[in-house]
């Protein structure tokens, strides 16, 4: 193996599970190569999905490199909207996205496979980022209380964000990856 593509082992937590990384228009998406990296520090697979708005905040290259896997940009006749990972991350979340999936679209490549893995039952975790005025917005609002009140029935769960500067900012990379090992214990 390519000694760059590598990363230290820090744990096993995660050993033998495959995480969906779901990344979605916002600028938070520049932070997404390095989740994806300290996931694998603790022993996860990571396959990276993309929805057409991210891409225009970061690269798929920077997502491959990683991952160490191809990245997922559309839908083809390989079925890759169909969930084959273990648990989804969708991080970061917009807000469009946020309420998208609350109210069962599944339009993009992000969307369908969340659809996909709701419908068989996987967990789905959340990192919602917007500009305050957006985070305030009272449908964004609707779903997030939606969520803290029926996320166990859909398996839909909320990883805060962190606020400053006026936005609702993804969360340190450390609490993002805890949260995905504390769904395995």
């Amino acid at each position: 193996m390519n000694e760059d593509l590598k990363v230290d082992e820090i744990g096993d937590y995660l050993k033998h599970k495959d995480i969906a990384l779901c990344v979605t228009g916002g600028i938070a998406a520049i932070e997404t190569p390095k989740i994806a990296r300290h996931l694998r520090r603790y022993g996860a697979n990571v396959k990276a999905y993309m929805s057409q708005a991210a891409g225009k905040f970061i690269g798929e290259t920077a997502l491959e490199w990683a991952t160490q896997q191809e990245v997922a940009t559309k839908m083809s006749g390989l079925a890759e909207h169909i969930c084959q990972e273990d648990l989804v991350l969708v991080a970061p979340c917009t807000m469009n996205t946020l309420n998208k999936i609350m109210s069962g679209a599944a339009d993009n490549m992000v969307t369908t496979l969340v659809a996909s893995a709701l419908g068989m039952g996987k967990p789905v975790y959340l990192a919602p980022t917007a500009h305050e005025s957006l985070y305030q917005n009272p449908f964004f609002q609707e779903n997030l209380e939606k969520i803290a009140q029926h996320g166990e029935e859909y398996n839909i769960h909320l990883i805060e964000p962190r606020f400053s500067e006026g936005k609702a900012k993804i969360p340190k990379i450390d609490t993002l990856v805890s949260t995905i090992i504390e769904a395995y214990k």
